[in-house]
């Protein structure tokens, strides 16, 4: 979207934006998978962005040649403390009343983005922040520095999801030592961003903090996407946490979202995944007002627990199997993020994995749909030399192939203002 001093970054098409819920529309201006790819034999980087939202943190990573450069972390500008999780439902409306706060700009330096004894020509890739929306108000190289687009030759997968697909959690709207970390630890390490790296593929980031409510805007907009190569659609837990649908409406407001999506993508191979393992209380209990705990003792038959979500969602695809859709594959969440995980500390606040659960979950997803026999674009990784147990998780931080622009650059010779 084109601002008077910049560009800010959606996800979803700004031309139909009032066709979105108003909820939706705060989660898409956070731009997790969005980054700014350009070919370039500059030796630093300066970005310059105004920030939309005051208590969120922003963070902005930087690769050259496929290899992880840095990271740059701006704490937030008016931070929203809390004292403990069971604070979150009482201070969301605070949260909610000032997402549209502007702050300060930022300027955002990388200043050692390739040697100085070989300064030819790579490829950059600037992954902008997750959490807050922002508005990018300038754009520097070295002066005299070559500047041209860099296209992404690489397969792209869209995917879709929640916050934990977003790469979010709590912690992007709270601050302090009551708030366990919930997030990626930065852009580029949320777990599609991971196996997207691990799988050589171009990344398109639809995952929603909050907001994955199988929204017929939403499947209009992954319909009408051109040269896809792979989706992938991990649906239930916002269903669940905000009791968004029933257990009469949930199977069948999937079966719609998934009949849109084929209507433009009807060979494109489609995986549809299931939560991954909730609290205790999530497993087998309906939706709650509080969304952190339970409030209430008995389950509330009108609302599909998560484990009633994976039985419908498994269901689903084995009838649309049964008419012919042989492109359309089923995979359990527990397969992603199960009870062992929760079991070693993986998920602080009991809901959204640790920094490095998430990179655990890129990883298994990355063999789960991409490895020898992927269930959406198998081949694309050698097998796994072991299973990734979960007290392993993320040891090593694989930055051999480059992450995908979602947007290529197309700037001035030395930038813009």
């Amino acid at each position: 979207q084109q601002h008077p001093d910049g560009v800010q970054p959606w996800r979803l098409p700004v031309k139909d934006v009032e066709l979105f819920h108003p909820d939706l529309v705060r989660s898409a201006g956070g731009a997790s998978g969005v980054r700014i790819r350009f070919r370039s034999d500059t030796g630093s980087v300066r970005l310059r962005v105004r920030r939309l939202r005051t208590y969120c943190r922003y963070d902005y990573d930087l690769f050259v040649d496929g290899a992880f450069v840095a990271s740059h972390v701006e704490d937030p500008e008016h931070p929203i403390a809390l004292a403990g999780l069971s604070e979150v439902p009482s201070r969301f409306p605070e949260a909610m009343a000032r997402a549209g706060d502007e702050g300060s700009e930022l300027m955002i330096t990388f200043g050692d983005a390739a040697p100085a004894a070989s300064r030819e020509e790579r490829v950059f890739e600037l992954w902008l922040s997750t959490a807050g929306p922002q508005v990018v108000t300038g754009f520097w190289l070295d002066e005299g520095a070559s500047l041209a687009p860099a296209p992404d030759p690489r397969p792209l997968w869209v995917t879709h999801g929640s916050s934990i697909s977003h790469g979010t959690g709590f912690d992007a709207i709270f601050s302090g030592p009551g708030c366990p970390a919930g997030s990626a630890r930065s852009p580029s390490r949320s777990w599609p961003a991971v196996a997207a790296r691990e799988a050589g593929l171009n990344l398109l980031n639809l995952g929603y903090s909050g907001q994955c409510h199988l929204d017929q805007a939403v499947a209009r907009t992954i319909r009408d996407l051109d040269g896809v190569a792979a989706i992938s659609l991990k649906l239930g837990i916002n269903v669940h946490n905000y009791g968004s649908l029933s257990l009469r409406s949930f199977a069948q407001a999937a079966l719609g979202f998934l009949a849109t999506v084929r209507d433009g993508h009807p060979t494109v191979p489609l995986l549809v995944l299931s939560p991954v393992h909730g609290s205790g209380w999530r497993e087998d209990g309906s939706c709650s007002a509080l969304i952190v705990a339970p409030d209430r003792e008995a389950v509330d038959p009108r609302y599909p627990t998560l484990s009633q979500m994976r039985a419908e969602l498994e269901r689903v695809v084995g009838l649309l199997q049964r008419r012919g859709d042989d492109r359309i594959a089923y995979a359990s969440g527990l397969d992603l993020f199960g009870p062992d995980d929760f079991a070693a500390g993986l998920a602080p606040d009991q809901l959204h994995p640790s920094p490095d659960g998430y990179e655990l979950m890129g990883q298994r997803f990355a063999q789960l749909a991409f490895g020898p026999r992927g269930r959406l674009l198998p081949g694309r990784l050698p097998p796994a030399p072991t299973a990734v147990p979960a007290k392993a998780a993320a040891g090593a931080w694989r930055t051999s192939s480059s992450g995908a622009a979602v947007a290529t650059a197309a700037l001035g010779r030395r930038g813009f203002r």
